[in-house]
């Protein structure tokens, strides 16, 4: 409402203005609206509808795979009528199948039998440079071993002792890393691993003569691992063969 004295204002134009909701484009019927009759789309809109994703992208025969129209007609009649299953056929030069859970655990198994070796060879580490522990050793030598001049004048030599003890030591480590490098290659599908794990662990049996807590638990993990190792399905697992190239490409 105005008075005399003021100039009328102009009411707002009323309907939806150029770019306002609903409306596509210029000469386009907004939404919920009828096209009048004998009208066609802009010019524009046929444009822009067939630069649509596909063009300027290879042909379909230029990307990898592509086997032409018949591929699958083929590869279903080579297969009985049935498509192929996804992922189906040989195992390229390079890549390996996937070890069954309980060649996992058996690997695992023998990798827990190498630490304890480890364990060994750091522990005969300490006796070997800390004299208290030597003389700890030297004094549970001579409770546990019989009584016998050859072994009093043994355990009275330093420097036999000394020597004995380095031996140890790397023997300890040469285990242990034999313990590890045999577990990854069992898990790989090895077959020549799995056999020299047996007569590994059948070798190891000799260290239960003089048993004590840690020889049968590294002893029992190891026999354990190579157990597994010949049962279903681990077994059926290292008789597979890639071809061309091994076990399991190994």
């Amino acid at each position: 409402m105005t008075t005399p004295d003021e100039t009328p204002q102009e009411r707002p134009a009323s309907g939806p203005r150029p770019g306002h909701y609903g409306e596509v484009s210029p000469g386009v019927p907004r939404y919920g609206q009828y096209a009048p009759e004998g009208w066609q789309p802009p010019s524009s809109t046929e444009a822009n509808h067939d630069a649509g994703p596909s063009r300027g992208l290879p042909p379909a025969s230029a990307y990898p795979g592509y086997g032409g129209p018949d591929y699958r007609g083929s590869a279903s009649q080579a297969n009985g009528g049935k498509l192929p299953p996804r992922g189906a056929g040989p195992v390229p030069p390079g890549q390996h199948l996937a070890a069954p859970r309980p060649v996992a655990l058996a690997s695992r198994l023998i990798m827990a039998a190498g630490a304890l070796q480890a364990l060994s060879a750091v522990l005969l580490l300490f006796v070997l440079f800390l004299p208290a522990a030597r003389s700890t050793l030297i004094d549970a030598l001579t409770s546990a071993l019989p009584s016998d001049p050859a072994y009093s004048s043994l355990l009275a030599d330093q420097s036999a002792i000394t020597g004995l003890l380095v031996a140890a030591t790397v023997l300890s480590l040469i285990a242990a890393v034999a313990y590890f490098w045999l577990a990854v290659k069992i898990r790989r599908g090895a077959g020549w691993a799995r056999t020299t794990g047996l007569v590994l662990a059948i070798v190891s049996l000799a260290a239960l003569t003089q048993p004590n807590i840690f020889t049968i638990v590294q002893v029992g993990l190891g026999v354990v691992g190579i157990i597994i190792l010949f049962r279903s399905p681990a077994k059926e697992y290292f008789a597979k063969r890639v071809p061309g190239n091994g076990p399991h490409g190994y």
